[in-house]
Parts: structure tokens; C-alpha cells; sequence
């Protein structure tokens, strides 16, 4: 992984460089840093992380189709598939399940994961998406569980603010945050929706 560099010094860069760096915050869609960096004028007014966060995010929201947003979903790998044996999973996915303890499942933990991602896929349409860098095995379980019970219009909703958590995590960990003013992240688990 290349060390982290700053907002003013990743922006400094050329056009196609900065699109590179930031083509996997959003997973397997590219088209999120690539309008990013169209927008020269809305570039050029980013100077921290947080704006720049919000940029991306604003994107996403923006985007006139709904079908834009659920292919965004869909670029998801389901959570729980053995990491050899998902060739789609992004070097980012893999990390960030294997931290999580997704990848050492009991056959029994595993066997409940599969019945619940599958109810979860056939009800909503796309994978059960969670930001799960900071989460445990038991607190992704939790989640999937409560969410299951929401409608796929809920659901729809609640499965894109943890696609901005995640992209929120990657931007963390690729950015230089150390002279950043007053910057605080806290992780708490939200048990009455199910995520954290």
C-alpha cells in the first residue's frame, strides 16, 4: 500500500493520478472519482478530507438513476465468502473482512451468515453491505440479523450510508490526517438499526 499522502498534495496532481488514488474508495466503481475530477471547479475548492468525503458522497446521492445507485450496491461482495475464493473482492474488501474476523468463521457461524445473506440478497435485491473495518464477527451477525427485518426501500437507504462509511474508512486510511484541526472518528454500535 503506498503511504498516505496529504489532501493538498493528492489534489495537486494530475487529473488521471488523482482518479487512480481514488477509483477503489467506492467499491469497483470507478465512476465516482472520475466525476470527482470532471468537476475542477468543486476540486479545487476541497482543502480536508472531510470535503473531500463529502464530494464523493455528494456524487453518489446525486446521481439522477436509482439503477446507479443499485449497481453501486451491487459492486458489493457479499460479506462472508472465503476471500480465496472470491475472485471480485477488492484488495480494500479483503482487509477489511479478514479484520473483522469474517474469514474465521465456525461451520456453524458460517452456515447461519449464508441463510441470512441469502434471505437478505432475495428480499433487497443486492448483498448486505456494512462498514465492517471496525466490527466484529458477532457485531456484523447483530447487524445482518435486525436488518434482515427492514423493507428493501429501508434498506436501499441504510445499505448506502454504510457505503459512504466505508468509502469514509478507505479515504482514512489512504489520506494524511496528521495536521488535521479538530478531527475526531468514533465508532459506536447503533443496536436499534443494526449497524454500527
Amino acid at each position: 500500500m503506498l503511504a498516505p499522502v496529504t489532501v493538498k498534495d493528492l489534489l495537486s496532481k494530475p487529473s488521471a493520478e488523482i482518479a487512480s488514488f481514488l477509483g477503489g474508495i467506492y467499491e469497483h466503481s470507478a465512476w465516482v472519482a472520475e466525476a470527482l475530477v470532471k468537476d475542477a471547479e468543486s476540486l479545487a475548492s476541497i482543502e480536508t478530507i472531510s470535503q473531500l468525503a463529502a464530494a464523493m458522497k455528494a456524487i453518489v446521492n446525486k446521481s439522477s438513476k436509482d439503477q446507479k445507485k443499485l449497481e453501486l450496491l451491487c459492486a458489493h461482495p457479499d460479506l462472508c465468502e472465503k476471500v480465496g475464493k472470491l475472485e471480485m473482492l477488492t484488495v480494500e474488501s479483503q482487509e477489511e473482512q479478514s479484520r473483522s474476523g469474517l474469514q474465521s468463521l465456525t461451520d456453524a457461524e458460517l452456515e447461519r451468515f449464508n441463510s441470512l445473506n441469502g434471505a437478505y440478497r432475495d428480499q433487497c435485491g443486492f448483498p448486505f453491505i456494512l462498514a465492517v473495518r471496525n466490527a466484529t464477527k458477532h457485531t456484523v451477525l447483530a447487524a445482518l440479523g435486525g436488518r434482515v427485518q427492514h423493507t428493501p426501500e429501508q434498506e436501499f437507504m441504510v445499505a448506502l450510508e454504510q457505503v459512504h462509511k466505508i468509502a469514509w474508512m478507505r479515504l482514512l486510511s489512504k489520506i494524511d490526517t496528521s495536521d488535521a484541526q479538530g478531527f475526531l472518528t468514533c465508532h459506536v454500535l447503533d443496536t436499534g438499526n443494526g449497524c454500527p
